[in-house]
């Protein structure tokens, strides 16, 4: 008979695991995962060998991503893009 798998606990009030975290924020477990070596993107902690972050520094970190995305947007009295050159063949 197979065996059961046993269900994790709740995360912390507030909290929520890599998991529900990664997305909550849009992104794969992999990148929450990578951020943390690199020391980039939310702060999480560790409860009892998991990954937890705080549902309010997700927020704020998208906030952050969001008016990052606006002060980079490109002018709209700028240049366009140069179109594109089709090459030909000189093969005869």
């Amino acid at each position: 008979m197979p065996r059961n798998p046993l269900k994790p606990p709740p995360p912390p009030p507030g909290c929520l695991w890599i998991d529900d975290a990664a997305d909550r924020i849009g992104v794969t477990r992999s990148t929450l995962y990578k951020w943390r070596q690199k020391g980039i993107g939310p702060r999480g902690f560790t409860v009892a060998r998991r990954i937890a972050y705080r549902i309010t520094v997700l927020d704020a970190h998208l906030a952050e991503c969001e008016s990052a995305n606006e002060e980079t947007e490109p002018n709209p009295e700028s240049r366009p893009a140069e179109p594109r050159r089709i090459r030909t063949s000189l093969a005869a």
